[in-house]
């Protein structure tokens, strides 16, 4: 983590599962790192097994229960964001989508008014092409958020999952099409267009001078995080757009 602060980041983005669940010891090195560096720390909430979009009241439950108390054991140190994943279509759901899509409306209001008494936003972000995925295009998303009606609820704009789903443009102009909508969180790697890969930025075949311009455009003000496996990518990825499109 102090790598991260000697090599220009300016955050760093908890994901609140496996190794870095927020509890015990690894607690402990996070109030390290919040109280001794100057990172902006902001949280992913769990999204392995995690279905906000349940149908099955049991499992959505659960995944509301996990994603609260990911909440609870990280919010004193996060700036303000908290990312959430809007849910996945079953077998089930997939023949009654309304349904699915109206428990992801329940799910994001519940951890909304959770998340407001403690200082938090949080950012639902838009997935993959992959078909059983919500979230995937900008009508579906603006659905969802229009749906909860929370002030402290805004989207996370993954850009590399755009590029799966070729809504890069869409996204990018999602104000032109529904301007009560708010960018408040960033997502970026890069890929081929096909598989959700996280390479470093460069590495793939994003546009990324049509990404940072729409940013720009956007007039996005927020975090934007490297969503990478090294922290030598991330380093490779700061270098990329220090010399190529700045």
């Amino acid at each position: 983590m102090y790598r991260l602060e000697d090599a220009g980041f300016q955050g760093w983005e908890i994901v609140g599962e496996g190794l870095q669940k927020v509890e015990g010891e690894f607690k402990k090195r996070v109030r390290e790192i919040y109280e001794t560096t100057n990172l902006v720390l902001s949280l992913h909430a769990p999204f392995s097994d995690i279905n906000i979009a349940s149908v099955n009241e049991r499992m959505w439950e659960e995944s509301i229960r996990q994603i609260k108390e990911s909440i609870e054991n990280a919010y004193e140190f996060i700036d303000n964001i908290c990312v959430v994943h809007p849910g996945i279509f079953s077998p089930l759901s997939i023949q009654t989508p309304d349904k699915a899509i109206q428990k992801a409306i329940a799910g994001l209001t519940t951890l909304c008014e959770f998340a407001v008494e403690r200082g938090l936003r949080i950012a639902v972000e838009n997935l993959t092409s992959v078909n059983m995925l919500l979230g995937r295009h900008p009508d579906e998303l603006i659905q969802i958020v229009r749906g909860v009606n929370m002030d402290n609820l805004g989207i996370c704009l993954d850009v590399a999952h755009t590029n799966t789903t070729k809504t890069m443009d869409e996204f990018l102009g999602i104000k032109v099409k529904a301007g009560d909508m708010d960018i408040i969180h960033i997502h970026a790697s890069d890929n081929f267009g096909a598989d959700d890969l996280h390479l470093p930025l460069g590495k793939g075949n994003l546009d990324w001078k049509k990404v940072l311009n729409g940013i720009n455009d956007y007039k996005y003000e927020g975090l934007m995080v490297m969503e990478l496996y090294t922290i030598e990518g991330g380093i490779e990825s700061l270098e990329f757009i220090r010399k190529n499109l700045c």
